[in-house]
């Protein structure tokens, strides 16, 4: 049986509560935004986009996550929600997201966890919350993304697909995955984490890719010699 004991953080007050187990049991069924976050969930993430630039959904393992009552959420209303605050929150996913269910693999890489700010428009404060906290994320095996309305960061498989476009300001954590590559190229430290987590089971098309850039970076050195 899942472990429904309370999960609280230090600095924030975070306490994410299961997305989709009965209304009666999460206690964020009365909140106004709370059906227009698991349609997007459900209606978006769930399904195919002619836009997407690949066959499938939008996000492959959600559809397992919703099944099995893997998403967990937390709103934090308000519109004075500062960068300080922000940062308090994503330091508190990131010490409390080992300890939601569920905890053991393989079924642990298909949770997530949303903390939700429905009333702010200072979107460039969750970008720059994201930034800063990527690679303490990263080196836990974790990826850290923003989501809101109008964010223009490109998909995976179409640049101009607005992959991280939702219907409401989101920071969210979940496992890394084999196709986490692309999002992980600017730095070495993200790489050496990466190929620590993936390298015998590397895509062939995320391989092809590593392949093309090593090449691209030997012609460069070639050139400055």
């Amino acid at each position: 049986m899942m472990n429904t004991d309370p999960i609280v953080g230090t600095r924030s007050g975070l306490q994410p509560v299961n997305l989709f187990a009965p209304d009666a049991e999460t206690g964020l069924a009365d909140h106004p935004r709370f059906a227009e976050l698991r349609r997007w969930t459900r209606e978006y993430l769930c399904h195919s986009h002619p836009d997407l630039g690949r066959p499938g959904p939008v996000c492959p393992y959600t559809s397992h996550a919703i099944t099995h009552r893997y998403l967990w959420a937390a709103y934090f209303d308000g519109h004075d929600i500062d960068i300080g605050r922000i940062t308090a929150i994503a330091d508190d996913l990131y010490d409390l997201f080992p300890a939601l269910p569920p905890r053991e693999a393989p079924e642990s890489l298909f949770k997530a966890v949303l903390a939700v700010f429905p009333d702010l428009t200072d979107y460039p404060s969750i970008d720059s919350v994201q930034r800063q906290q990527k690679t303490k994320f990263v080196d836990k095996g974790l990826m850290i993304g923003q989501f809101y309305p109008g964010c223009t960061y490109p998909g995976l498989h179409n640049p101009a697909f607005p992959a991280l476009d939702a219907p409401l300001p989101i920071l969210a954590v979940r496992h890394m995955a084999p196709t986490d590559y692309p999002f992980l190229v600017a730095r070495h430290e993200w790489i050496d984490t990466y190929l620590r987590l993936f390298a015998p089971t590397i895509p062939g098309f995320v391989a092809t890719a590593m392949s093309v850039r090593l090449e691209q970076a030997i012609d460069a050195q070639k050139d400055i010699s």
